[in-house]
């Protein structure tokens, strides 16, 4: 593990000049934040040392940050949250984006804040609000709960502080939507590491024929970021993000798109329901579900959520890298998608402009009893 931290140190200098992440951030905040077991009672003292770290970051890279508790089931959990206000905050041309995850979600997340706070020094403003959410509660548990820590963020907090930072203007406020991230680093180049959930085979080949031809033309490897969204509310935020993600270097790192029909039922698409996304769909606010496809590709068949789903087996070169074009992808989706521009160009906002104030939640990943 040293030599290969040696190495992605080494890399990340010519890595970082030609595509903006710094994997040795990247692999320092994976391996000494979030290489072990969140547990509110298995390893509490780990959980709390997460929630801090990503606390000290929002705050470091200039966040109004605080924290939201909230209580579950006579438990107690927290979520973070930071945000990073536009020049049109509390107007009603404010717009909202965002991302979810466990430790590469998170870490992803991390990465493109730290790219956005680095254009700000460099004289980068921005018209539209950015909002950053890291949620407790993830993970289902053995009662199948799941999910917890957005509905309570979106409940007790989102909703609310709309309400209080635009007030008249919230009616009229059109969000672009969040950017929900699901396991992001498993990069799989082998013919065959791509599967399909089993009892969805023929409703995936009826409603995504042409992203099931594309995988099954490159011999179903898992070399891809899946995108999930729906059709018309998402398509705006989902082209953003594949539009960003085919610009950045590395195209033997591709991007596949499951855009699920306006008219079909969800309930066929349970797999493509499992992680946060859903509760902003209910609240209806856009989102999109970034993926690597967790237990659908290579050895996280077998490993997904049990003691071979490690680091060891999870941190190799070519994953860091996927990780870091998830980021770049993630950072300049924010960038375009708020307004982002270099002091002296265009600092004027005019009432009629379009805008988009985004809410990045990035879920902390937890595995709840």
């Amino acid at each position: 593990m040293q030599i290969f931290t040696q190495c992605i140190g080494i890399f990340s200098i010519f890595y970082q000049a030609t595509l903006g992440a710094d994997l040795a951030y990247i692999n320092s905040t994976l391996t000494q934040h979030f290489s072990d077991t969140r547990h509110h009672v298995t390893n509490p003292a780990y959980k709390s040392q997460a929630l801090q770290f990503i606390y000290d970051e929002f705050q470091k890279h200039g966040l109004d940050t605080n924290y939201h508790n909230f209580t579950f089931l006579g438990v107690s959990y927290t979520n973070v949250i930071g945000v990073l206000k536009g020049e049109r905050f509390g107007t009603y041309d404010d717009k909202l984006v965002g991302v979810d995850d466990n430790g590469s979600g998170v870490t992803a997340m991390l990465e493109s804040l730290r790219q956005i706070a680095a254009g700000i020094q460099g004289g980068k403003r921005r018209k539209n609000t950015i909002i950053f959410m890291a949620f407790d509660h993830e993970e289902y548990d053995d009662q199948y709960y799941g999910l917890i820590g957005s509905r309570f963020a979106i409940d007790q907090w989102l909703l609310p502080w709309l309400t209080r930072s635009y007030g008249q203007h919230l009616e009229s406020l059109k969000p672009s939507g969040i950017i929900v991230l699901d396991t992001v680093m498993n990069y799989n180049s082998s013919t065959l590491s791509q599967v399909f959930p089993t009892e969805a085979e023929q409703i995936f080949l009826q409603y995504f024929p042409k992203t099931v031809a594309s995988i099954a033309s490159d011999q179903f490897k898992g070399d891809f970021l899946a995108t999930i969204f729906r059709e018309n509310l998402d398509g705006n935020l989902a082209s953003t993000f594949n539009s960003e993600w085919l610009g950045e270097p590395q195209p033997q790192f591709e991007i596949e798109k499951f855009e699920i029909a306006i008219d079909a039922d969800l309930n066929m698409f349970s797999d493509l329901l499992r992680s946060d996304h859903v509760n902003f769909w209910n609240t209806s606010i856009p989102a999109i579900f970034i993926t690597d496809s967790a237990n659908f590709r290579g050895q996280m068949q077998q490993c997904y959520h049990n003691a071979c789903d490690n680091l060891a087996n999870i941190l190799t070169d070519n994953n860091v890298q996927f990780l870091g074009k998830t980021a770049d992808t993630i950072a300049a989706t924010l960038d375009k998608l708020s307004e982002a521009y270099t002091t002296g160009t265009s600092g004027a906002s005019s009432v009629g402009d379009l805008i988009s104030a985004l809410w990045l939640s990035i879920g902390l990943m937890l595995i709840i009893p």
